[in-house]
């Protein structure tokens, strides 16, 4: 929990200053106040992405969510400020990560495998892929997939990027976008419904994958509370995420095809 500087009044009076009165002092408090909110989002990205990653650079990438989350927060919409800010906080540094394309190509391939091989294999079966079915149809043994999902674990952030910055994340089924900004209306379509298979997607998971997906994305607990929630190790739940994702993403070109 973060340390408040400022009592419950003294945040209501600066909301009602900057809201209603634009005061640059009141929007300079709020981001102070709610730092803490872009420091806990980085601290739970590094741990799913490479160490050559620096944390002030993505602590600086999402202070720039941070101001756009002050500067665009509506409380009529009846959402409040930590859960939208969150998102758009991890929605900015994802932007600047996929502008630095900092994936390897051979880390890119090995998750398209990955999800070309659950697609044909559901498809072609109507059940989840199970992870020994999953290793046959990749021609390798398990072990070996178990390596290349603890490789590709950082992509479990791509989750995140499509989730709205206005969606309430205790519900995915309501997370969806809000499409008032762009400018493009066959973008905002799209966009939907990206937003809309990913909702059908979530929904066909595997219980376990669904726990885990609910647990880590919309309750906030670290991969390891959650090894400890479902007894599994730590690598165990990066693992099992990294296949969610997947699996998600191939359920989504199959909605979307």
């Amino acid at each position: 929990m973060p340390i408040m500087s400022h009592t419950p009044q003294e945040l209501a009076a600066f909301w009602q200053d900057y809201l209603h009165q634009g005061q640059a002092q009141a929007r300079d408090q709020l981001i102070t106040h709610y730092l803490y909110l872009v420091r806990y989002a980085v601290s739970r990205m590094l741990v799913q992405l490479p160490p050559h990653l620096d944390a002030d650079d993505l602590i600086g990438y999402g202070l720039m969510g941070l101001i756009q989350s002050v500067e665009k927060f509506d409380p009529e919409r009846g959402v409040r400020f930590e859960t939208y800010a969150m998102t758009r906080i991890r929605g900015a540094i994802l932007d600047e990560l996929r502008a630095m394309d900092w994936m390897p190509r051979s880390l890119r391939r090995k998750a398209k495998e990955v999800e070309q091989a659950i697609r044909s294999l559901e498809n072609r079966t109507g059940k989840p892929a199970q992870e020994e079915e999953l290793a046959a149809e990749l021609g390798i043994e398990v072990e070996e997939l178990h390596q290349i999902l603890t490789d590709t674990s950082y992509l479990v952030v791509s989750l995140d990027y499509l989730l709205s910055p206005d969606s309430n994340l205790k519900n995915w089924e309501e997370s969806l976008p809000d499409t008032r900004e762009s400018s493009d209306p066959t973008l905002a379509v799209d966009k939907q419904a990206q937003q809309q298979s990913l909702q059908q997607a979530l929904a066909t998971l595997p219980e376990r994958e669904q726990k885990l997906i609910s647990l880590y994305y919309f309750e906030g607990l670290t991969m390891k509370e959650i090894g400890r929630v479902l007894q599994l190790t730590e690598a165990r739940i990066c693992q099992l995420h990294a296949q969610s994702i997947h699996r998600l993403k191939a359920r989504m070109q199959n909605l979307l095809a």
